[in-house]
């Protein structure tokens, strides 16, 4: 435990305030997830839910535990056990929504996230490069928005959850200067902001 960041930097400061948030987010995170699959099961749907957009999130929390033990990051760690709440939602997408070949072929490709990152020694690299692609699956999410032209299944607390939470994963970042993370979260921010527009824009 004396290894993670958060331990070796306690005290009243940026990094801790961060991290504290962070972890204080995950858990609302975690209660956005739940509402989110509450809300699939409830209307039997999935209409307007990408689901390589959930695919990509249930694995990559469970590789961002591994990451965070490399990076000694508590909140990473905390973080990555977001994954627990992602299986409602992960079986909800397979069982209501008409899953395209695509939708598979991102499942699988999704899954091979987490042993690659134990494995590969260039972690840094390989979690940038997994954060680009998620980048191009929020968009996915958003293109799904605008073509169904309808909110569908989209709970919109669990889009407000991840908007501010993006923005104390930036603070966070910002401060231990991980870039990939800065990266990653600078532009989460803004495609969650399009969403939520999108979201009255489109609410019946």
């Amino acid at each position: 435990m004396e290894k993670f960041v958060e331990f070796q930097n306690w005290g009243f400061n940026v990094l801790i305030f961060s991290s504290l948030m962070t972890m204080v987010f995950s858990i609302f995170q975690g209660y956005g997830f739940i509402k989110q699959s509450q809300k699939i099961w409830r209307n039997k749907s999935a209409k307007a839910i990408s689901a390589p957009f959930f695919f990509l999130f249930f694995f990559y929390f469970i590789a961002f535990i591994f990451y965070g033990f490399y990076k000694n990051s508590l909140a990473m760690v905390f973080n990555g056990l977001l994954f627990t709440t992602c299986i409602p939602i992960v079986i909800g997408v397979i069982k209501y929504k008409k899953m395209s070949l695509i939708d598979w072929f991102s499942f699988f490709l999704s899954a091979a996230i987490v042993p690659i990152v134990i494995l590969v020694k260039e972690k840094d690299i390989f979690i940038f490069s997994l954060l680009l692609v998620s980048i191009i699956v929020l968009i996915l999410q958003l293109v799904t928005i605008i073509r169904a032209k309808s909110s569908g299944a989209i709970e919109i607390k669990f889009i407000f959850i991840f908007f501010i939470t993006g923005l104390c994963w930036f603070v966070y970042a910002c401060y231990i200067n991980n870039w990939a993370l800065q990266i990653f979260n600078f532009f989460a921010v803004l495609i969650y902001f399009t969403i939520i527009i999108l979201y009255y824009k489109y609410k019946k």
